[in-house]
């Protein structure tokens, strides 16, 4: 995948924060993931008892098949780095390819929803509801400010702080080049939130499905498969061209930024993905070990 796996750093850093933790946030991910989805559904007892080992099971093949790949992928961004250009489409590439790891998370994780599903009550599913209004009203307030000039620079704090987990301490003149290329990408937050409601009916939908309709396991699948299809592909014509367009944009912006950083923001960035990958051999050693 070579220098298109710039973009996957960053998404490292969004996801993980201080190298420091990855191995203890990683090392409880089955527990964590548990508390964010009991945050959705309000578990209860006979349910976790289903759901806490699937969750461990599903850990052990992710630490099993895809650490090593995020191993391999990270030792070749070291060299990437270095380079002083990185162009546009590669950076989009790599986005693709972690589309792809995220959907093979998806599928892997379906039979976990399979079982669950069809036990939620109608308590849980109004519950479920009003958790994703909510979750929806959190990144309107994040995202969708009143003005433009607002939303501007809510993106610009959130690109800086993503890419100086990277690179370190941006210099004004990168910042500023951001903001003015943040501000000529003329991003449309109010589009992608009507997206975001769609999701969320669509997921609502799905999960009342499986949870109220006496579905065979194997239409159970094909309900998943087809929401999750729909989630990396918006039904939404208008949605999915502006989705692409901002994408372009984005790996402009990333490329542009790369091209602009000094020798010593690409040892910062070097070093950084060291520690990461000495971490996730650890991981991945872990579980050879076991």
């Amino acid at each position: 995948m070579r220098t298109r796996k710039f973009i996957t750093v960053v998404l490292l850093a969004l996801t993980l924060g201080a190298c420091s933790l990855v191995k203890t946030i990683y090392s409880n991910a089955p527990e964590a993931v548990h508390w964010w989805l009991d945050g959705y559904f309000d578990f209860t007892q006979s349910q976790n008892a289903r759901l806490k080992p699937a969750l461990h099971k599903l850990h052990d093949w992710h630490r099993q098949t895809q650490l090593p790949l995020y191993i391999k992928g990270l030792q070749l961004i070291q060299g990437d780095i270095r380079h002083e250009k990185i162009d546009a489409e590669t950076v989009c590439s790599t986005l693709s390819t972690m589309q792809d790891h995220l959907q093979t998370i998806q599928l892997e994780a379906i039979p976990i929803i399979v079982e669950i599903a069809p036990s939620l009550t109608d308590k849980q599913l109004a519950y479920f509801e009003k958790k994703l209004h909510k979750r929806a009203l959190k990144w309107q307030s994040e995202w969708l400010q009143d003005t433009e000039e607002e939303q501007l620079e809510a993106r610009l704090e959130k690109m800086i702080d993503y890419s100086e987990k990277l690179y370190g301490r941006l210099q004004t003149q990168q910042k500023s080049m951001l903001k003015q290329k943040i501000s000529n990408a003329h991003f449309k937050p109010e589009i992608s939130y009507k997206e975001i409601l769609r999701r969320n009916d669509d997921a609502l939908h799905t999960i009342n499905i499986l949870a109220k309709q006496r579905l065979s396991e194997a239409q159970q699948q094909q309900q998943l498969l087809q929401a999750f299809q729909r989630l990396r592909n918006s039904p939404n014509p208008a949605f999915q061209a502006y989705a692409e367009q901002a994408k372009q944009r984005s790996c402009e912006i990333f490329a542009d930024l790369h091209a602009s950083t000094d020798e010593k923001q690409k040892q910062h960035a070097i070093a950084w993905l060291e520690n990461l990958i000495t971490q996730f051999k650890a991981l991945s050693y872990t579980a050879s070990a076991s």
